[in-house]
């Protein structure tokens, strides 16, 4: 506020980032973006795109304003990257380590998804936070039957509380 002009409104004269318009017109801006340089849209998955050439295939997956992207060609990905970091005001952050709630290790033979984070919060919120683990929780070699001469089990017992 400025002092002795507090009955005073401001004007904005352009939106402001999180306005509940902006991903709409973020998504019709990136869409166009994709299908002028090439791209083809999922028709399952509006946020997913694909770009074939002869130097290979680039998928692009999108959430919010975070893009993944993968490819068959080193040199294919490096252009798109350049390209977008030169159209939108954009950071690369090196490789994958976690998206949408998945964990994601890669090797040069493996990638590996997890959801470590999301186990140890459920751990916690059941109470077995501190619990000992065991590599294999059922005995080794033995075979299941559906009738073993135990009694039915009780699933309105709580267990861990």
């Amino acid at each position: 506020m400025i002092k002795n002009k507090e009955d005073r409104v401001y004007r904005l004269k352009k939106a402001l980032y999180g306005l509940k318009e902006a991903p709409r017109a973020w998504y019709e801006e990136i869409n166009s973006y994709f299908t002028k340089v090439g791209f083809q849209r999922s028709p399952s998955e509006a946020t997913f795109y694909v770009k074939s050439t002869e130097s290979g295939i680039l998928i692009i997956s999108l959430y919010v304003d975070d893009i993944i992207y993968t490819g068959s060609s080193g040199e294919l990905m490096m252009e798109f990257k350049i390209e977008m970091m030169k159209k939108y005001e954009m950071t690369d952050l090196g490789l994958l380590h976690h998206f949408l709630g998945l964990g994601v290790i890669q090797t040069e033979s493996y990638i590996f998804l997890h959801q470590k984070k999301y186990a140890r919060t459920l751990l916690d919120k059941f109470g077995f936070k501190d619990c000992k683990s065991v590599a294999t929780p059922l005995a080794v070699n033995e075979k299941l039957s559906k009738v073993d001469g135990s009694e039915q089990a009780n699933e309105s017992v709580c267990i861990g509380k």
